[in-house]
């Protein structure tokens, strides 16, 4: 076989069910948790960066002229300005909302467990890259804060997009090493919207996530949080 006929597309989401929805700048700023954690990245990365500058400077004036004083500052100051460049990075790697949304596969989730600050989404997945090659469905969990639109009670239909990402770097592999659902309520304030994805995701993939609930711990007990289904 070529080499060739083993590659995965260049864009394999052009496989994946996408869906027309409509994303709101102000309504994603203050609902969707993906931002927010971008936003705490961010932070960590400039704290840090700051922290290990000053430490840099810290060594230099404690060293004075000598040689081993001039070297750490050099490698602390390096450092520093890596983690700074972070949070300029980060956001720019991540992309924009609107595009992660068109590009990344609806999927259907479900409320499987409500706890005292949120709930856990139960997902239905494929973690193949090139879906001509087969198909990979696995159950993916995300531990989320609030859903707007959603109520708050196990077995409640939430429509995800599936973000993807963590590809293994061999050539020959066909399988995303990170899938998480990402909540399309993130993305709109339309309820009829919502309704909208709802119906067009199949009967039989709701059903399957629903009868896969009390497989919830098994999934979270997983490192990726992920569990492949035969």
């Amino acid at each position: 076989m070529p080499a060739d006929s083993r590659r995965t597309p260049r864009a394999p989401h052009e496989q994946y069910r996408l869906a027309d929805i409509p994303v709101d700048d102000a309504w994603v700023r203050k609902n969707n948790e993906n931002l927010s954690e971008v936003r705490r990245l961010q932070w960590s990365s400039a704290i840090l960066g700051v922290l290990v500058l000053a430490a840099g400077i810290g060594l230099l004036v404690y060293s004075g002229p000598a040689t081993w004083g001039w070297m750490l500052s050099a490698v602390t100051t390096l450092f520093a300005l890596g983690c700074l460049a972070m949070t300029v990075y980060i956001p720019r790697k991540m992309g924009s909302m609107a595009r992660t949304y068109a590009t990344s596969e609806l999927v259907p989730a479900i409320v499987a467990e409500v706890r005292p600050r949120g709930v856990t989404l139960l997902a239905l997945v494929d973690r193949a890259v090139d879906r001509s090659a087969g198909k990979l469905p696995t159950l993916a969990v995300r531990s989320v804060e609030k859903i707007p639109g959603h109520e708050a009670r196990v077995g409640a239909r939430v429509p995800c997009v599936a973000v993807v990402g963590n590809r293994n770097a061999r050539g020959g592999d066909n399988t995303y090493q990170f899938v998480s659902p990402m909540p399309v309520a993130w993305a709109t304030p339309d309820t009829a919207v919502l309704r909208r994805l709802a119906e067009e995701i199949p009967a039989g993939e709701w059903e399957r996530v629903r009868q896969s609930t009390d497989r919830v711990g098994e999934v979270s007990s997983q490192p990726t949080n992920l569990l492949p289904l035969d």
